[in-house]
């Protein structure tokens, strides 16, 4: 089943991300691939800021392997008319979801001569794809699925997500929303959410990581933009004889509290480098239906 599919068919989707600055060849590309693709629906393939192989390259050794990318493009990297033939390729290629970013700025002291374009936004870009998608001549059963980014905060009883409403508007069928491990502001946050009925619109998954230290975790709240982590799951990992496997147990905790949440589709397990982490996170859990 294609990633787009379970997003329709699925009350709780499942995926994660294949590190692709640790990817040197093909091996170590379908070694993580091989490790995530039995627990998940769609495997992410991000765009960092250091030099990594590409995202569209690992989808096309993907997906004869028959596991579904989500392959991220980002605003920064690239010009409108690059983007567009980088997402015409991924289509040809059998590539069914792409997620649509900005990208983060990157500082000009992280390599000299580097420039970000941000020739396009990421709206205009999904409004592109999105009148793709719409065309008389498009192919039918072709459409590719987009997904935006958002982070999450608690937010006051007359916030309305406008900035998420112009995204549903311009196609996003799922949003991923940003690290947050404190469970009360998910509920907040989503409680406004599925009052402004964008629930109707599109998917919205949450991302957690199964934390292997609370210097790890520190570092995700320093180094992740908009990552939530409560002091109380930093103490829980110091207090630990085994964080790791007390940061599993913290992962899986949350996944079936996050199954609970109104309006919560799913979640995205980040890979910080302890991959086999995630697939005990998720058997522990008991989210995943046999």
């Amino acid at each position: 089943m294609k990633f787009k599919d379970a997003l329709r068919t699925k009350e709780f989707v499942l995926t994660s991300r294949v590190n692709l600055v640790d990817v040197a060849d093909v091996a170590a590309l379908h070694r993580q691939s091989e490790i995530l693709w039995p627990v998940v629906d769609g495997v992410h393939l991000a765009e960092g800021k250091l030099a990594h192989m590409s995202g569209l390259a690992a989808a096309a050794l993907l997906l004869p392997q028959e596991i579904d990318p989500i392959v991220h493009v980002n605003c920064r990297d690239r010009n409108r008319i690059a983007l567009q033939k980088d997402l015409i390729g991924a289509a040809a290629l059998g590539v069914t979801t792409v997620l649509v970013s900005r990208g983060g700025k990157i500082p000009k002291s992280v390599e000299l001569g580097i420039r970000n374009v941000f020739d396009t936004t990421a709206l205009e870009f999904m409004t592109y794809i999105q009148g793709l998608n719409q065309a008389d001549d498009a192919v039918p059963g072709a459409e590719i699925a987009v997904g935006a980014n958002a982070e999450i905060f608690a937010p006051g009883d007359d916030w309305i997500p406008n900035n998420l409403i112009r995204k549903c508007d311009a196609g996003a069928n799922f949003v991923q929303l940003q690290v947050c491990f404190d469970m009360h502001v998910v509920r907040s946050y989503m409680a406004r959410i599925v009052a402004s009925k964008l629930t109707h619109r599109a998917r919205f998954i949450m991302a957690l990581t199964p934390l292997p230290s609370a210097d790890m975790a520190r570092w995700v709240q320093k180094n992740v933009k908009g990552a939530l982590i409560p002091d109380g799951i930093i103490e829980r990992l110091e207090q630990a004889s085994d964080p790791k496997r007390e940061g599993i147990e913290i992962c899986a905790e949350l996944l079936q509290e996050l199954k609970t949440i109104p309006g919560v589709s799913g979640a995205d397990l980040l890979n910080l480098g302890n991959i086999e982490a995630i697939p005990a996170a998720i058997d522990a859990s008991c989210v995943r239906s046999p």
